[in-house]
């Protein structure tokens, strides 16, 4: 979080929010969102600039072999399909992750701001489990990060409105659930079975000592406030019973609230929206 909030690592942010997750073999991973300055999305809406953020290639093994070593190593999917359909992604004989992509000479971003990233024909390839993967298996991913970190990092770009709610779903799915049932040799005929089963969580090991040493798993900032909205000039107005009725109708500020507030902080002001 230092790269991406102090250092500016894509640009100055105004909001991030995250969350650490655990698979069933017990790694956490984490899943973050990151919202721009209206002043540094730029940086991402056009598409030539989005590939010095993001990129979706093999990287030349001669010129920059940590690279290639960090892309073989941590970034390519598969190998799936024909050549693996046993595969954890394959389901009803297709990659559940739509991989291999389709080649593109350059990022391009459709009408409904979907990015398709840039993945040239040019050749390169990477040997995995003895078959050979071309640029439609990489997985997206930032330069700077993947090198510095070692590990699988995937970076894209989210530029659409209609997936913000699914985004938000995701990242805040809860805990894994587990139905249990606990029962004896010998069970009598009157045994309730459904007040035998428990619905519990499912928590491993790691995650179970992730929680002892109090780590973090979750991050939002800023904070977010529900308000209390209504129609435009009927929002309640608080007075003691011995307030004179003229009194209050007088005062300037008798009707307003921290919704008008907020609308009018949203009029003045680019930043608050």
């Amino acid at each position: 979080m230092f790269d991406i909030k102090s250092k500016q690592h894509f640009g100055k942010t105004k909001a991030i929010i995250f969350t650490i997750e655990f698979q069933k073999r017990g790694l956490p991973h984490a899943h973050i969102l990151i919202f721009l300055d209206r002043r540094e999305k730029g940086k991402c809406l056009k598409p030539s600039q989005t590939d010095q953020i993001i990129c979706a290639e093999i990287p030349d093994k001669d010129r920059d072999p940590e690279t290639f070593e960090a892309v073989k190593n941590f970034m390519m999917h598969g190998p799936c399909g024909e050549e693996n359909p046993k595969s954890p992604c394959m389901e009803k004989r297709m990659c559940s992750k739509y991989f291999p992509k389709e080649f593109c000479d350059e990022t391009v971003v459709d009408e409904d701001n979907f990015p398709r990233y840039k993945r040239r024909d040019n050749g390169r390839q990477i040997d995995k489990g003895g078959v050979k993967l071309n640029n439609g298996f990489v997985v997206p991913y930032n330069k700077d990060l993947l090198v510095k970190f070692q590990a699988h990092i995937n970076v894209e770009l989210c530029n659409q409105y209609m997936p913000i709610k699914y985004l938000f779903k995701d990242i805040r799915e809860g805990d894994n659930q587990a139905t249990a049932m606990v029962e004896e040799k010998d069970q009598s005929k009157n045994n309730d079975e459904i007040k035998m089963y428990l619905r519990c969580r499912y928590i491993t090991a790691t995650e179970a000592c992730w929680r002892i040493f109090k780590f973090p798993l979750r991050y939002q900032e800023p904070s977010v406030q529900r308000l209390l909205f209504h129609q435009e000039n009927k929002q309640q107005v608080i007075f003691p019973d011995s307030t004179n009725l003229d009194e209050i109708i007088q005062r300037p500020r008798s009707g307003v609230t921290v919704f008008t507030e907020w609308m009018e902080m949203n009029k003045k002001h680019e930043d608050a929206r």
